[in-house]
């Protein structure tokens, strides 16, 4: 095999937020699990036993809670850090496989694997490294595009193996695309589904088979690349570095209604420090701050909370003092009397590279100690866990915290919470 040859894999975590709670909670094998959304709102992952009852993707806690009271089911609350570690730990050992390593999501990559003269054995390999070290199960699918990679993982979900080869362009490769419905190729929403079951468009193999030009006439560049793609002609490189960002929300349902301006006023203190944090670790800085705030859209007497308000500032920052202090301001303004408030959230906006921000001699700032001191305050959190350091407005309530009364422990991140073995 050429090393010019495109050949690429996709790695899937499978069911992967229920995978990490089975790590650590051996009870839970073999049982129907659910993970919820923040605020134990909505299921957001299911084990294979939890789909067979059925429970559909995205269905509200509530409407279950039959199937959880009566013991057929065990529904837990999202443990982000938890995800984010054991995702890590994956990405990491998958990494070594490939010429090249794309990061798509928590519980999917994509892998180079051109030159490799044997990717069918490499990524068995890798599948089984992966659950050995770390004990999280994956679907592997190999193929000349990633799109066709992708479905192949889908396809090595329904094998024992759990690895899948797609053909090269044939006759083998259109006899699967015959059999997959044109609603699970990758970058084929539902609405585009929709459209295409109007032009006859059933399968991936019609769609392979549609004029490239009636696509991108309809979809522009990216759905004639859909076409090239099922055809083998790879459109999409890996991604190694992915593009910076040029906004960062941080926002949350409350978990009870909050009456309280000081308690929103904390809320927003906390989000402000994360998405800092966030800019900080991109080296990025924010041109502006936008704030907002919500009330339960089906309690008329919360109409009159919603409300938004941008600041922008003269110099761009991503200094936590300096964001605090410009959205107190501000909360006069913001925060109605008598408020009934659900949500609230902010967005870092106009996102610039720290080092090349413009600067003004009027600045009030002294902007290399400001950033010295968020990098120690940075370095503290990182050594001894996120908080360990940070703005006294942030601690002055937690009414406001959403619900996670189903939460598992954070096993690999927290020495408090390591299991104990007696």
């Amino acid at each position: 095999m050429e090393l010019s040859q495109p050949v690429y894999a996709l790695i899937d975590c499978n069911a992967f937020y229920v995978s990490c709670e089975r790590l650590f909670n051996p009870l839970l094998r073999q049982r129907a699990v659910v993970v919820l959304s923040n605020n134990d709102g909505c299921v957001v992952a299911r084990s294979p036993e939890a789909k067979a009852i059925p429970i559909a993707m995205g269905v509200p806690l509530f409407q279950i809670k039959d199937h959880v009271t009566q013991g057929r089911l065990v529904a837990l609350s999202s443990n982000y850090t938890l995800y984010g570690d054991i995702s890590h730990r994956v990405m990491s050992t998958l990494e070594q496989y490939g010429r090249a390593q794309e990061v798509y999501s928590i519980d999917e990559c994509f892998l180079n694997l051109a030159g490799d003269p044997h990717p069918d054995i490499t990524m068995h390999q890798a599948r089984h490294q992966v659950g050995h070290d770390i004990g999280i199960p994956v679907s592997i699918g190999i193929g000349p595009t990633k799109t066709l990679a992708k479905l192949a993982s889908d396809l090595a979900k329904k094998l024992p193996t759990g690895v899948y080869n797609c053909p090269l362009p044939g006759p083998a490769l259109a006899t699967l695309l015959e059999r997959v419905p044109v609603g699970d190729v990758w970058g084929v929403g539902a609405r585009i589904a929709e459209t295409l079951h109007t032009w006859g468009i059933r399968t991936a193999l019609d769609l392979a088979r549609l004029d490239r030009g009636i696509m991108q006439n309809k979809y522009g560049v990216t759905g004639a690349r859909i076409i090239e793609e099922l055809r083998g002609q790879p459109c999409h490189a890996l991604e190694t570095a992915p593009p910076a960002k040029q906004s960062i929300t941080v926002s949350r349902s409350f978990g009870t209604i909050v009456t309280q301006q000081a308690d929103v006023r904390s809320a927003i203190a906390n989000f402000i420090e994360r998405a800092a944090e966030k800019a900080r670790a991109q080296h990025r800085c924010a041109s502006s701050l936008l704030l907002f705030v919500a009330g339960n859209r089906f309690d008329q007497r919360a109409a009159h909370c919603d409300a938004t308000h941008t600041i922008t500032f003269p110099v761009p920052t991503n200094v936590t003092s300096e964001l605090l202090t410009a959205a107190d301001r501000c909360m006069p303004t913001l925060l109605k009397a008598n408020g009934r408030w659900k949500q609230a959230g902010v967005t870092l906006l106009g996102l610039l590279d720290q080092s090349t921000q413009q600067q003004s001699f009027l600045d009030p700032i002294n902007r290399p100690r400001a950033q010295a001191l968020m990098t120690a305050v940075d370095g503290i959190n990182a050594k001894h866990g996120r908080a360990s350091i940070r703005p006294g407005s942030t601690t002055l309530s937690s009414r406001w915290q959403p619900l996670a009364n189903r939460c598992s422990p954070r096993y690999t991140t927290n020495w408090d919470e390591v299991p104990r073995v007696y």
